[in-house]
């Protein structure tokens, strides 16, 4: 339900004579006030449970003190938070609190930063009323993500609540009554959701703590530095805390226009790839097919004049880079490209159609999001592509808004939906028609000829209902139109609906920082070749810049062929070395990751963010965009006299982003009867760091390694449900669109 307006009402806390909200709880008064009232079930973003006690608190004329989270203030009441009755109730409260916890606060990870151990100071007491044996509770694994110490626990049911209310699903509960309660999981598979890494904020013990962490550093010991996660478009604020030079841990950082106070977990715990064994740590080049180490100068020269010795024609140079890339590097690099004469620049290696028609912007903001009325979902399973705005979306359902879906698999999404449409890659286009021609026929407007011989199904119908009705609706389109062949003509028509029924847009088929690259104009112009084309071509020399070449690619073999031809030279600038870069690269140059360096990201929105390095690089690793200028200098390029990277910023800033505009295309034909199939990485494969953090792939998202299909279509291609499909063990299921294999993996690409 939408909020109500509500009355303004006085009363007195402390002594203050404060104004409020009716119908505002006690505790969010004090809170707005700086005034100090013990807690530990209450959380700003969770519901209520007052099951707790400790923010008990003496209300004038009632004679029990009363909970300050679950009261709320009437004009003319008097509180008070601090007098005898109130401190009596709050330290019987902390007393009962402390009967069964355990006296292990200098192991606790949690020691530094745990609530009930500074509530304790001020309201514990050195002598205890009851001396029987303490209780322990037995811990029970929920993942790889959060270590358990459950005898610490004090039921405040943070955990279950952000489950039910924020995750979206329901995995924690309480078991047993009285001395047997106990919280725990309710399977035995562990915690399944995406934002599971919030549960070790919101306990207020060290009941949860975070898994990776455990025993590596204490918490006064790191230095925390403000920066910002760059998986999701969001660009969620955190903390990263490292010590003596190493990440420890990433936290969430409060932001409510942004990330609120979550973040997702592949932004929580990917730093763990930093350390991993394949860092590219000094420059290589390879002589003679044999790699040798080498110093920077040699290193780069060796590029250059590889560059130079195999371009013959400026436009036999190819530059490919990472949607990860700072805003700082996709613009040197472009700028680099485009000095040495060359419009072969690309950042969409995932993507099946680069037409520039194919991108159309995003219409809303993140906060907008949460008060739609209606969203249709296109081809996005956006819990695990975009958890921190599915969030925002999950929200709006909450509040009353309705979801419809048009996917090749019904996803298991976190909020109702009203109607899922079940439709092939194949198919989409027809089936948008029908939607179209729907909303055209019962809004009496003009059918187009190509619509002539569509006939809208039932569902068809019920989805161009809500699409019409909704006074405030988005179009969300995601993931999945990247490799869908028919993508333009797809896009363009999600145009004409939106703008048929007056809903704004949400581009979700972008992902990192792709809005910085189109920010610099990373792409082709005039006659410059796009990603797939320059694969294709006679490209003579490549520039790769924290490109992995067996994930980053919709074709990873065709990638590899090219880069392996003996007339190709290609430059890597990577954090890491592995073999598929040692079998397609001539030289390595060892980047510092996003961690290691200072750099901007633009997210969602079109905010701009920037951040400073956490820690120093490690080996002889560098800053890209210092490697890229110093490469323009040997290139003998003008206008890279930069100093540091806030210059590199400003210019970019000032770069006029590319102008897409809709273009009519005809739809490719496409044999209903082929069986298609839809690649897609698991959410923890993505970029180089998640694909290199152990934790993360040892998680239950992290293993997603599964190709889904109906009964009909493995009929069609001869597997049963112990066979594998391009590698991938399969399982056959009636939630998958006919003629269809959807393969969600942490493998790399077969084809």
């Amino acid at each position: 339900m939408r909020k109500q307006q509500v009355s303004e009402i006085e009363i007195e806390i402390d002594g203050n004579l404060v104004k409020a909200s009716q119908g505002d709880s006690i505790i969010s008064i004090a809170d707005r006030e700086g005034i100090d009232v013990p807690r530990f079930c209450y959380h700003k973003k969770l519901s209520v449970a007052a099951n707790c006690r400790m923010c008990l608190v003496d209300v004038e004329g009632i004679p029990k003190a009363q909970p300050a989270c679950s009261t709320p203030a009437a004009n003319g009441m008097k509180i008070n938070t601090k007098n005898d009755k109130a401190k009596f109730a709050q330290k019987a409260v902390m007393e009962f609190l402390l009967i069964n916890h355990p006296l292990d606060c200098p192991i606790c990870d949690q020691g530094g930063e745990c609530e009930l151990q500074d509530v304790a100071m001020e309201y514990g007491s050195d002598v205890s009323k009851f001396n029987l044996g303490k209780r322990i509770v037995p811990d029970k694994g929920i993942g790889a993500l959060i270590q358990t110490d459950m005898t610490r626990c004090i039921h405040c049911t943070r955990c279950v609540r952000f489950g039910a209310e924020v995750a979206g699903i329901v995995e924690m509960g309480g078991t047993g009554r009285g001395e047997d309660v106990k919280i725990e999981p309710f399977l035995t598979e562990g915690i399944q959701s995406e934002l599971s890494g919030n549960m070790i904020d919101v306990c207020p013990v060290g009941a949860l703590t975070s898994k990776p962490f455990r025993y590596e550093a204490r918490t006064w010991q790191m230095n925390a530095v403000q920066s910002v996660a760059r998986h999701d478009l969001v660009g969620s604020n955190i903390f990263t805390q490292s010590y003596r030079g190493k990440v420890k841990r990433v936290v969430a950082r409060d932001n409510d226009s942004i990330n609120e106070t979550w973040i997702s977990d592949r932004d929580r715990f990917s730093y763990e790839g930093l350390n991993h064994e394949s860092r590219a740590l000094k420059p290589k080049v390879k002589i003679d097919g044999q790699w040798q180490e080498t110093d920077w100068q040699e290193a780069l020269q060796f590029a250059v004049d590889g560059i130079k010795n195999n371009v013959k024609n400026p436009d036999q140079l190819g530059v490919l880079a990472s949607k990860h890339s700072s805003l700082e590097e996709f613009y040197l690099m472009q700028k680099l490209a485009r000095k040495f004469g060359t419009e072969n620049i690309d950042f969409r290696l995932d993507q099946s159609q680069l037409s520039i028609g194919s991108s159309l912007e995003s219409s809303i903001t993140l906060k907008e999001i949460e008060s739609i009325d209606h969203a249709l979902i296109i081809g996005s399973y956006t819990r695990l592509e975009q958890p921190m705005i599915n969030h925002r979306i999950r929200k709006a359902a909450l509040d009353g808004a309705s979801v419809n879906s048009i996917n090749s698999k019904n996803f298991d999404f976190n909020f109702k939906t009203k109607c899922d449409a079940l439709t092939s890659p194949q198919k989409l286009f027809s089936t948008l028609q029908s939607i179209l021609k729907a909303i055209l026929l019962k809004t009496k407007k003009d059918i187009p000829n190509d619509l002539s011989k569509v006939s809208p199904s039932e569902i068809h119908n019920a989805i161009a209902d809500d699409l019409i009705t909704s006074k405030n609706g988005v179009i969300v389109f995601g993931e999945h139109l990247n490799s869908n062949p028919n993508s333009l003509a797809i896009t363009n028509l999600i145009a004409k609906i939106a703008l048929t029924t007056d809903l704004k847009i949400a581009n979700l088929t972008l992902s990192g920082n792709s809005h910085s690259a189109e920010k610099v104009n990373f792409i082709p112009s005039g006659k410059g070749m796009n990603a797939m084309s320059m694969l294709n071509d006679n490209s003579k020399a490549f520039i790769l810049m924290d490109v992995d070449c067996e994930f980053d690619f919709i074709n990873s073999k065709l990638a590899s062929d090219c880069f392996n031809r003996e007339d190709v030279f290609v430059v890597a600038l990577s954090s890491y070395d592995g073999n598929a870069l040692q079998r397609n690269a001539n030289v390595i140059l060892p980047m510092a990751s996003f961690y290691e360096s200072s750099g901007t990201h633009i997210n969602f929105d079109g905010l701009v963010q920037s951040y400073s390095a956490s820690v120093k690089s490690p080996g002889d690793s560098k800053p890209g965009w210092k490697i890229i200028k110093v490469m323009a200098d040997l290139l003998d390029l003008e206008g890279f006299d930069y100093v540091d990277s806030s210059q590199v910023k400003d210019e970019a800033l000032q770069s006029s982003k590319a102008q897409y505009s809709l273009n009519e295309t005809n739809i490719q034909s496409v044999d209903d009867s082929q069986v298609t199939t839809h690649w897609q990485y698991a959410p923890y494969a993505t970029d180089n760091v998640t694909r290199r953090a152990k934790a993360l792939q040892e998680s239950n998202i992290g293993m997603i390694d599964r190709a889904y299909l109906s009964k009909m279509t493995a009929q069609k291609i001869g597997l049963s449900d112990d066979d594998l499909y391009l590698g991938v063990p399969i399982s056959i299921e009636e939630t998958v669109a006919e003629d269809y294999v959807f393969v969600h993996t942490n493998q790399a690409r077969k084809a």
